[in-house]
């Protein structure tokens, strides 16, 4: 099984390479839980959030961070999925 340094360094590159031309400013590890049957590990990042400028078919930033929550496979950390977190 990976740990919680492996899981979270394989988010941020996955999470990198999903925007490779965007400057996403600090990515920022918020949160980690490895789920109650060891099977999952749900971490949470943040980034400077892109925003489409309208029009014009490019990213602009805004001060807003954007969060993702990826899941990955405790045992191999191969990334099941990728989902926003909406903070209230």
């Amino acid at each position: 099984m990976i740990g919680v340094k492996e899981a979270a360094r394989k988010a941020i590159d996955h999470l990198t390479s999903l925007y490779p031309d965007t400057d996403l400013g600090s990515i920022l590890f918020e949160e980690a839980e490895l789920t109650d049957d060891d099977r999952f590990w749900i971490i949470t990042l943040s980034y400077k959030s892109p925003v489409a400028a309208s029009g014009v078919g490019q990213s602009v930033f805004v001060g807003d961070r954007s969060y993702k929550v990826f899941k990955l496979m405790a045992d191999t950390g191969e990334i099941r999925s990728i989902k926003n977190r909406a903070l209230k």
